[in-house]
């Protein structure tokens, strides 16, 4: 013999749905704000801007250097190993003395990254620090108008 009050899930209570009963003993909590009320923020704090077209350059010019660097990296490596494991006959020919086609190309993995990482550098040093740099003064200035030392 079962009580009525026994029936699980338990029902809803008014203004609850049916479907995910078990939820409602919960309690309900306001979202944290560490300045107190909402929008009571102190000058100090830099509000938060959305991105700009000197962010979105910024962004861009990025990832298009990281693109290339790693791509040129990464290709001639993947084509030395796939090389290496599918054409170990090719390898192993000789291009000049004991030197085999496979060392050459191991060589000139080691000048291809090398070339990356200095082409990566000297792009950063050329097309993305500018960028940064007026990024960095965009988002500084506030905090300065606002009366904090920057």
């Amino acid at each position: 013999m079962t009580h009525p009050d026994d029936r699980y899930p338990p029902t809803a209570p008014p203004g609850r749905t049916q479907r995910d009963p078990w939820r409602y003993d919960a309690p309900a909590y306001a979202p944290y704000d560490p300045y107190g009320q909402a929008g009571h923020r102190p000058p100090h704090v830099l509000q938060p801007q959305p991105p700009g077209p000197d962010l979105t350059a910024l962004r861009s010019a990025y990832r298009g250097l990281r693109r290339v660097s790693t791509l040129a990296a990464l290709g001639s490596f993947v084509a030395y190993v796939l090389l290496s494991c599918w054409a170990p006959d090719l390898m192993g020919s000789e291009i000049a003395g004991a030197l085999s086609l496979g060392m050459g190309m191991g060589i000139l993995q080691l000048l291809v990254t090398f070339a990356a990482v200095f082409w990566y550098g000297r792009s950063a040093r050329r097309s993305v620090d500018p960028l940064a740099q007026a990024v960095r003064e965009r988002s500084v200035r506030p905090a300065r108008d606002a009366g904090v030392a920057g």
